[in-house]
């Protein structure tokens, strides 16, 4: 429990100093994201992961993009446009979102998925996990900067 919550408190510290590390040029166009607009995001990232969509899913991923895995490890843009073909996602469901403004042109959502894929082995593996994204407004789009996961959080039933 000690290492999920010492992972947990990296993936927050490592989102600030990303965040406060990104250049904050002005634009009066830029407004801050609201709760519609960041779920909507976040949706059209796995409607286009599920689709296998690698137009979208280049365009979504800001060049230096990092996927921080539950144990720590991490891969990049270009290991994950090529990871993406070799995954068939069979079914999806997110829930529990949470939407934080870092600025006018940032925003942190996460919430629960529980996913069910065919991974690279060709074996059915399912996957529930407490879900990160980072997102930043680049050249008049929103773009994912991180994604990290986690543990998922208990579900109360129905």
């Amino acid at each position: 429990m000690r290492t999920l919550a010492l992972r947990t408190l990296a993936c927050v510290l490592l989102v600030g100093c990303t965040v406060l590390a990104q250049p904050q040029a002005p634009t009066p166009a830029a407004s801050t994201i609201t709760y519609d607009e960041a779920v909507a995001n976040e949706k059209k990232l796995f409607a286009a992961d599920q689709a296998h969509d690698m137009d979208t899913m280049k365009a979504i991923l800001a060049d230096e993009f990092v996927d921080i895995a539950r144990n720590g490890s991490s891969i990049g843009k270009e290991a994950l446009l090529k990871e993406i073909p070799n995954i068939k996602m069979l079914k999806y469901a997110q829930q529990n979102y949470r939407v934080t403004a870092l600025g006018v042109s940032s925003y942190l959502i996460t919430y629960d998925s529980d996913a069910t894929m065919i991974g690279t082995d060709g074996k059915e593996v399912r996957s529930q996990n407490a879900l990160n994204t980072v997102w930043i407004r680049r050249d008049g789009r929103w773009q994912i900067l991180m994604h990290c996961r986690g543990q998922a959080s208990a579900v109360a039933a129905k």
